[in-house]
């Protein structure tokens, strides 16, 4: 099998995804950074997308990282982040789901969206997303894992955004609710995983990374 070339850039919550889920399956790969402010053009010839990230193997591109993540489950089973179960799989991807469709999209658009008159309706979004994660944790995860005692691809889904959180703080007045428990439960055992620790940019470099983006200069 040929060896994993991994594309990837730091600020990119997409990549970090991936980076730890290579990083939890010990996976190894070559990592590859690719700066999202200037592109290279060479990227363009092997991405669909021209965005990060992007796991090549020999001839072989795949992109999106939630199917890098699946790709990554079944091409290197030995250490699973999926559970076995199918029923507990299947809550597995609704959860990976939830934060594609809804917490994501709450989150960056927060993040991204330039017209200030539309930051509050997106601030409400995004704490009602917050509230149906906690009030889902209450239910389904005993701890101190998304779905109980072991890690899986939804602690790698929805980790990286919270890492990024302090942004929301920087720029949009957006503090992360501190009474949601089962919440900051979970992300005080995240942030104790050899993955997350060796993967963590501080506060300083994703403040610095985002300003092009709230501030709008980026591709000026």
């Amino acid at each position: 099998m040929n060896k994993l070339q991994f594309y990837s850039a730091d600020v990119c919550p997409f990549a970090h995804r991936v980076r730890l889920a290579l990083h939890e399956k010990a996976i190894p790969h070559e990592l590859i950074s690719v700066d999202l402010e200037n592109i290279p053009a060479w990227y363009y010839e092997i991405s669909p997308t021209g965005r990060a990230p992007l796991l090549k193997q020999g001839d072989q591109v795949i992109w999106e990282s939630t199917v890098i993540n699946e790709f990554l489950e079944d091409a290197y089973p030995d250490r699973p982040l999926l559970p076995i179960n199918p029923i507990s799989r299947a809550h597995a991807r609704i959860w990976i789901q939830n934060c594609n469709n809804a917490f994501q999209p709450n989150f960056c658009g927060l993040v991204f969206e330039l017209d200030e008159s539309k930051h509050e309706s997106i601030r409400e979004a995004l704490r009602d997303s917050l509230r149906d994660i906690e009030e889902g944790l209450a239910k389904t995860s005993p701890g101190p894992y998304w779905l109980g005692e072991e890690l899986t691809l939804v602690d790698l889904t929805y980790y990286p955004f919270f890492e990024q959180a302090l942004v929301l703080a920087e720029y949009r007045a957006f503090e992360m609710p501190q009474e949601h428990n089962n919440l900051n439960r979970w992300l005080a055992a995240m942030k104790s995983r050899a993955s997350v620790q060796d993967n963590y940019r501080d506060a300083d470099f994703y403040i610095k990374a985002y300003r092009p983006y709230v501030d709008g200069t980026i591709g000026k």
